[in-house]
C-alpha cells in the first residue's frame, strides 16, 4: 500500500516533466535578466553584472509554480526532482523498462498502444512500470524529496 503511494507520487514528477522543465527555465531566465548590483548601497555599490548573474544561477530553485487560482501548481525542489527523472532514466537506458516509460511519459502514449508496439503484453508493461518506479522512489528517498512519516503507526502518511 505505501509503496504504490510513493510509485503514484513520484509518476506525478514524471508526467508532468515537461510543464516543470519549462518552469524551472523560465525561472532561470527570469533570474538572469533581472538587473542587479553587489555591494553596498547608495554611490558605493559595485557593479559587477557577470558576479550578479552567477551568483543567482548558482542558487537551487526552491520552489516553482504555474497555473492560476485553484488550479495552481506547485513543486518543491524542481531541480532535485528533474534530476530524479534524469537518473532514473540513465539506470534503465536500453533496457525494454526505460524505453517503454520513455514513451508513456516523453510522448503520452497509452500502455495498450505501447504493450503492442513493444510485442509484450499489458502485464508485463505493467511489471516494467513497476519496477521502474521502484528505483524512481529509491533515488527520491535518497534524496530526501519524499519522506515517510509514521502517525501512530496505523497508517504511513506521505510527506513531498
Amino acid at each position: 500500500m505505501l509503496i504504490e503511494l510513493l510509485r503514484k507520487h513520484t509518476e506525478w514528477y514524471f508526467l508532468n516533466r515537461k510543464y516543470i522543465q519549462k518552469a524551472v527555465d523560465d525561472e532561470r531566465a527570469q533570474r538572469t535578466a533581472k538587473k542587479g548590483h553587489t555591494g553596498g548601497g547608495g554611490h558605493a555599490f559595485i557593479s559587477n553584472p557577470t558576479e550578479t548573474s552567477a551568483l543567482k544561477n548558482i542558487e537551487p530553485i526552491k520552489m516553482i509554480s504555474w497555473g492560476q487560482g485553484p488550479y495552481q501548481t506547485i513543486v518543491i525542489n524542481p531541480e532535485a526532482w528533474l534530476e530524479v527523472i534524469a537518473e532514473t532514466y540513465k539506470v534503465h537506458k536500453k533496457q525494454a523498462a526505460g524505453d517503454a516509460m520513455f514513451q508513456r511519459y516523453e510522448y503520452n502514449k497509452s500502455p495498450g498502444v505501447i504493450a503492442g508496439l513493444k510485442g509484450m503484453n499489458r502485464d508485463t508493461y505493467y511489471e516494467l512500470r513497476e519496477e521502474f518506479l521502484n528505483d524512481a522512489v529509491v533515488l527520491a528517498l535518497e534524496k530526501n524529496l519524499l519522506r515517510i512519516k509514521n502517525v501512530s503507526d496505523k497508517l504511513p502518511v506521505l510527506m513531498s
